[in-house]
């Protein structure tokens, strides 16, 4: 899959998650490219672009251990932390080689997310979402 085609898959499954959960469950997301060292960002919606990935190293604590572990992965696998309140990240999925989205709500943690009955309908959105990079990762 490529970038373009990423993005829009993205978009329409957010927007199926956030009618089965009744509002955004993210307001942040970006796709993000690590290599090495190196962060690049590939795309964004949110509400901090500038400080996006000049903060990505403290905002991602939470989600590095599972984030380290995957780095190998080629796509679909996916994790949440109901640490990252605020600007810390929430949730990633691997989307091809060293490629992740991330995603934040930057008000609200997992943990509340999670805690309204309404997250049982999209938590599958998510999952779908995951799964269409299983089969189709993206390459950069």
């Amino acid at each position: 899959m490529n970038l373009e085609a990423a993005t829009q898959r993205i978009q329409k499954s957010f927007e199926k998650l956030n009618e089965a959960y009744g509002r955004a469950v993210f307001d942040e997301i970006a796709i993000v490219g690590l290599a090495g060292r190196q962060l690049n960002l590939h795309y964004y919606e949110g509400p901090r672009e500038a400080e996006f990935l000049g903060d990505f190293a403290d905002d991602s604590v939470s989600v590095r251990k599972e984030l380290t572990e995957d780095q190998t992965a080629n796509g679909g696998e996916f994790s949440f932390t109901r640490e990252g309140d605020g600007a810390g990240i929430d949730a990633y999925i691997c989307l091809g080689p060293d490629v992740y989205l991330f995603c934040n709500h930057t008000e609200k943690s997992m943990a509340e997310v999670t805690a309204d009955s309404a997250w049982l309908n999209a938590q599958g959105q998510f999952l779908n979402l995951s799964q269409f990079f299983a089969v189709d990762p993206l390459l950069l």
